[in-house]
């Protein structure tokens, strides 16, 4: 088997220092809050009315770079991360986003900036959501298994994409994602982290629409996602219930077969050991495997010549039993191997 991972560098957090807020305008049908967050200027502006939908949110940042988080406290309620930014968006080139109001509960509150780290100071803006969500917000389809691919039968192999740790809304994630596009893979499987919590909101303006729930209108990642086949990241793993919303309900962990090929596409963060759920799931579908069977996940199981023994039970036992091929995200860079087996021997 070999293995393959790649990721997109992240950025420095900044120090803390202490911030003066202006207090919040209306202007011309907007609310606006201004104020100082480690030394930059955050200004953050909303509909000056109860936001329901999809929500324009206005974010400037003085200078403009470096890292701009964005949370939201519903009162009484905790603190909800939205979005981290790690630069203005290319196509804005500030920190404005879109809010999808639609998966939150009904609440006042405030929308919180900071600059550089949660321990900045914090720049609020007070806003309302109204969309009916008293107890519970609507969730997509649960029709995923509309989304697998289907017989292949052209003359010619398929090709399939893999790529993980990129959706950031950086310019290089950006670029990727327009790539794996033009190049029309049959099949693109996605090897999870969504930057940088995997939120409702990061998923929307980081991975973009989806092209599940909008196919004139996806953008970004979300262009391909009729194509996609995603595994859980780390990044998105605290977050499974947004996570499973964007994929209308895609399980963790399932396999699907794709011109004459076996696919297995397990979740990193639960247990790989021998007797798990996901090793018997795995055991139990080699039994009548066809000839190439290709499994994908998160965390690689060797990296730089270190084994993590933990996923090490789910290695074996593809080893053994005509695995052929494994591809893993999570690392910041790419490791091609040659095939090797259960004990990563040549």
């Amino acid at each position: 088997m070999r293995a393959v991972g790649r990721r997109f560098p992240g950025l420095v957090i900044l120090e803390v220092v202490f911030t003066t807020v202006v207090p919040t305008i209306v202007a011309h049908g907007a609310s606006v809050t201004c104020g100082i967050s480690d030394g930059h200027t955050l200004c953050v502006s909303a509909p000056s009315r109860a936001l329901s939908g999809r929500v324009k949110i206005t974010v400037s940042n003085s200078p403009n770079d470096g890292r701009v988080i964005v949370t939201w406290v519903p009162r009484g309620g905790t603190t909800k991360p939205l979005i981290t930014a790690f630069a203005p968006s290319p196509e804005t080139d500030d920190y404005s986003f879109w809010w999808p109001t639609r998966k939150y509960l009904d609440a006042s509150g405030k929308l919180h900036v900071q600059y550089g780290s949660t321990s900045s100071e914090r720049v609020g803006l007070p806003v309302t959501l109204s969309n009916g969500n008293a107890t519970h917000f609507r969730h997509s389809h649960r029709d995923w298994r509309t989304f697998l691919p289907r017989a292949w039968a052209a003359d010619t192999d398929p090709v399939v994409a893999a790529v993980g740790d990129g959706p950031s809304g950086e310019i290089a994630s950006n670029a990727v994602a327009q790539s794996i596009a033009t190049a029309d893979p049959a099949l693109f499987l996605f090897l999870g982290d969504i930057y940088e919590r995997g939120t409702f909101t990061e998923n929307l303006n980081n991975y973009g629409v989806s092209a599940m729930d909008d196919p004139a209108g996806a953008t970004l990642w979300g262009v391909t996602t009729m194509i996609t086949q995603p595994t859980v990241g780390n990044h998105e793993a605290k977050n499974l219930a947004a996570w499973r919303d964007y994929w209308h309900g895609h399980p963790a962990h399932l396999s699907f077969r794709f011109g004459g090929v076996l696919f297995l596409d397990l979740d990193a963060m639960s247990s790989f050991a021998v007797r798990s759920t996901q090793y018997e799931f795995v055991k139990d579908s080699l039994n009548s495997a066809p000839r190439c069977v290709v499994a994908f996940w998160h965390h690689p199981v060797l990296w730089g010549g270190v084994v993590d023994a933990s996923r090490q039970p789910i290695w074996k036992l593809l080893a053994n039993h005509g695995g052929d091929l494994v591809l893993n995200g999570h690392h910041h860079s790419m490791a091609v191997y040659e095939a090797l087996d259960a004990n990563f021997q040549p």
